[in-house]
């Protein structure tokens, strides 16, 4: 199998040609053909002689969704469509996806507005912190029409009014959506692109369990919780109070550190729904990759730390402060109660990856970071210059090699200068996470601002799916390594295994690190149409944008009882079972009677029926099963 190295060997992003073809895509748009990585394949549909039968299971009935997006920054002069610094132009679409996705409600992580104060270049006339904020409650009145809920944590970009984001979005403390003060309903809005909505139809509520999960101390209404179906969500502001003190009860500092909330967290943490999920969000990360600032002080540092003196412009050691172990206890607490996912913005690009304490590297010393794409017109390059302020740092110096060693942060994916959301599927114990994104700064960076100063057509496609099972397994594949380490067993006992494969990733971040394979399984209970349990895999992609893995040997045991032949499958884009091989990027179809051999090419499959098992050759994640075929 050849794989393509990327022709931008520091970021694996979107170059000129990729924008101009996502963007031909049409106005909007959400092409699903470019990548499908969850249960269901976009390959075409195989003959009718492969059809194998309905799998109704996948995803099960119970399944529901949220959105998820970050950082509606305008930060360019209004062109008539981003009023009072809200990138109005740029959100609008999301919405209409959200409702295309019939989501349950959306979280925002942080910066509704870019909040510029009086005339300035960022709105070309004169704004207020509370008038920005009134204009990103104003426009999601888009989603409460649909019977949408919206859910918003503050960002930095929010720090100015406290009070007024308290007052708008009275969900924070209650759920009740459609709510918006009249007063919201009249402010100026100087575009005619964009003419504000009327408020209409009637409140609902999402969410329940409020009171109970209480807030910390000074935050009633801005870090909150609440429980929906079988999952808790953790908001986490870090922001100035309406009391103008923190959780301590001394006076809030913009270095505030998240710390300060810890027992609230812990507690809100030990209330989770019986077998349920966790879902944490916060404006600022434990490790980002432009700004250094994050939710424990000034940098990811997990030690006093100062910078050495920039011998350049004679200027003194940067000392910064930090919270040294918080992190630690912060990513425990997650880890000690199976919260996999912290969803944050701040950077304006898409960053997943891992984060491990200080001094561990086992599964209770990492979760998941998900920074988030931005909907803003500002794109940041990681580390693009000497983000530090000093001129000892190389650029694209990641801040975990500057601040940490290098031992904290393991990469998974990456991707700049796009427009992004995401999409939650909460299958039971198993979840999806679908990241779309659209082009909207067609050229890499470099020592600039990265602005657009035009709303311009956004065409979505699928980027990358990922996900993680609490009846499942985490496996972490470094570049290079062996992908048979991958081994489980269902509900019902079917036994899933990786019987060969490596992870040849090429691609890089942009300051050069690999990314590792962080392959997940999970789930469903098998049903009548299958021999075993159905496999949901997760992780094994390679490029932004390709459904493609690499080659892989995927073996499931099947129940000899339901049948007398059976074949491993996967669902077709008509939600079919067919052969799991037809759905390969390439390859012949060979099969074989007998076990599974190094030297087999992809597109072979075949029963082993001395140990009940199936197997096949692949290069795509999914949803697979044991099907009988007679």
């Amino acid at each position: 199998m050849s794989i393509q190295q990327n022709p931008i060997p520091v970021q694996d992003g979107i170059v000129r040609r990729e924008f101009i073809k996502r963007a031909a895509v049409g106005a909007g748009a959400v092409a699903m053909g470019m990548v499908a990585l969850g249960c269901s394949s976009s390959g075409s549909t195989p003959a009718a002689a492969g059809n194998l039968g309905a799998a109704s299971a996948v995803p099960t009935q119970n399944a529901w969704k949220f959105g998820v997006m970050a950082d509606t920054q305008w930060l360019s002069a209004d062109d008539g469509q981003n009023p009072n610094t809200c990138a109005v132009g740029l959100l609008l679409p999301l919405q209409q996806a959200f409702i295309a996705q019939h989501v349950k409600f959306v979280v925002q992580v942080g910066d509704l507005a870019d909040q510029a104060s009086g005339p300035s270049s960022e709105a070309g006339y004169a704004t207020t912190a509370s008038l920005c904020e009134d204009t990103r409650a104003l426009f999601a009145q888009g989603l409460y029409s649909a019977g949408i809920g919206f859910f918003p944590v503050r960002g930095n970009h929010d720090n100015g009014s406290p009070a007024e984001f308290v007052n708008i979005f009275p969900q924070t403390q209650n759920g009740q959506m459609n709510a918006t003060p009249a007063s919201v309903f009249s402010i100026t809005n100087p575009d005619t692109v964009q003419p504000s909505p009327t408020q209409g139809g009637s409140s609902f509520t999402q969410g329940t369990n409020f009171a109970a999960i209480g807030y910390p101390p000074n935050y009633q209404g801005l870090s909150y919780g609440f429980d929906y179906n079988n999952a808790r969500f953790v908001l986490i502001d870090q922001f100035a109070t309406v009391s103008g003190n923190g959780p301590d009860g001394n006076a809030y500092d913009i270095d505030t550190t998240v710390s300060l909330q810890q027992a609230w967290i812990n507690a809100a943490y030990a209330g989770k729904p019986a077998n349920g999920h966790i879902f944490n969000f916060s404006h600022k990360g434990i490790i980002l990759q432009q700004h250094i600032d994050v939710l424990f002080g000034d940098c990811p540092s997990d030690a006093a730390f100062s910078a050495p003196a920039n011998t350049a412009t004679g200027a003194a050691a940067l000392v910064y402060n930090v919270a040294p172990g918080a992190a630690n206890v912060f990513i425990r607490s997650m880890a000690s109660n199976a919260s996999r996912f912290l969803f944050c913005g701040h950077d304006h690009n898409h960053n997943r990856c891992l984060v491990n304490t200080t001094d561990g590297n086992t599964p209770a010393d990492h979760i998941t970071q998900v920074l988030c794409q931005s909907v803003s017109s500002k794109f940041y390059t990681p580390n693009e210059d000497d983000s530090l302020g000093n001129s000892n740092v190389t650029a694209c110096t990641s801040n975990d090699v500057f601040f940490c060693a290098g031992k904290r942060q393991t990469q998974l994916s990456s991707e700049l200068y796009t427009v992004g959301y995401y999409i939650v599927t909460v299958d039971g114990p198993n979840v999806t996470v679908d990241y779309y994104s659209a082009p909207a700064f067609p050229t890499y960076g470099g020592n600039t601002q990265n602005l657009i100063t035009a709303t311009p057509t956004l065409a979505f496609t699928k980027r990358e799916t990922f996900g993680y099972s609490l009846i499942g397994q985490q496996f972490i594949v470094p570049t290079g390594s062996t992908l048979a380490v991958v081994q489980d067993t269902g509900p019902s006992g079917t036994i899933a295994a990786i019987l060969g494969g490596t992870n040849t990733n090429p691609n890089t971040d942009a300051s050069g690190r690999k990314y590792a394979n962080d392959v997940n399984t999970g789930w469903i209970t098998g049903t009548a149409a299958t021999a075993s349990d159905i496999l949901l895999l997760w992780g094994m992609g390679i490029t932004m944008g390709s459904r493609q893995t690499d080659i892989y040997a995927l073996s499931m045991s099947y129940n000899p009882a339901k049948g007398t032949s059976f074949v491993l499958a996967t669902p077709d884009a008509d939600g079919n079972w067919t052969k799991a091989v037809d759905q390969n990027a390439g390859g012949a179809l060979t099969l074989v009677n007998g076990p599974w051999q190094a030297s087999y090419g992809l597109g072979t499959y075949g029963i082993n029926t001395a140990n009940h098992t199936v197997w096949a050759v692949l290069n795509f994640n999914g949803c697979f099963a044991a099907v009988p075929t007679a």
